[in-house]
């Protein structure tokens, strides 16, 4: 298969995914045929994101045609030691942007990582992850009410569509919403 057929495939899929994700059932995306890391999710065009993938999801990314991978894992978290290494040894780019939780969620963050995406993204598909997603999910509501203008509460469920969970808090606090009321 060549590297045109393969790319071509993969946008084949970007396009099924985004038409089927309103009706696919929670807990298996359709991004999962793909890649199908911890809460695989196409958030932007080109781009898979997701938790922390195995070496053989980072090797049916290289085959795939992925161009590049971001981290958002800092050093102090353990298990992808092996990461750089093996991304690179395949012929893709390795990009880490430590996002350490709710206090790595700083405009400097979210401007790194948008400059990181739309470099990567004119390379080809990017691989994004964090540990969970939970990250990718509070970055990428940040990133597009701080940066491309969308309004709060769309930020934010575009945030949880994306993978947000534990960190929905901060990220509220950040968009400057209330907090949900408390279940009675």
């Amino acid at each position: 298969m060549t590297r045109r057929t393969t790319l071509s495939t993969f946008w084949l899929l970007v396009a099924l995914a985004t038409f089927l994700a309103p009706v696919v059932a929670a807990g298996e995306s359709s991004a999962t045929a793909l890649l199908p890391i911890k809460n695989a999710r196409i958030p932007l065009e080109g781009v898979l994101s997701g938790g922390q993938p195995t070496t053989e999801q980072i090797e049916a990314a290289a085959r795939a045609g992925f161009s590049t991978v971001i981290n958002l894992r800092t050093d102090q978290e353990s298990g992808f030691e092996w990461e750089r290494e093996a991304v690179e040894s395949l012929g893709m780019r390795y990009v880490q942007i430590p996002v350490a939780g709710a206090e790595g969620l700083t405009h400097e963050n979210i401007e790194l990582i948008d400059a990181a995406l739309r470099e990567a993204r004119q390379s080809g598909p990017v691989l994004l992850h964090c540990a969970s997603g939970n990250r990718i999910g509070a970055v990428l509501s940040l990133r597009a009410a701080w940066l491309r203008d969308v309004e709060a509460a769309e930020a934010l469920d575009y945030g949880l569509a994306s993978g947000l969970t534990r960190l929905e808090g901060k990220t509220r606090e950040l968009l400057d919403l209330e907090k949900p009321p408390s279940p009675e």
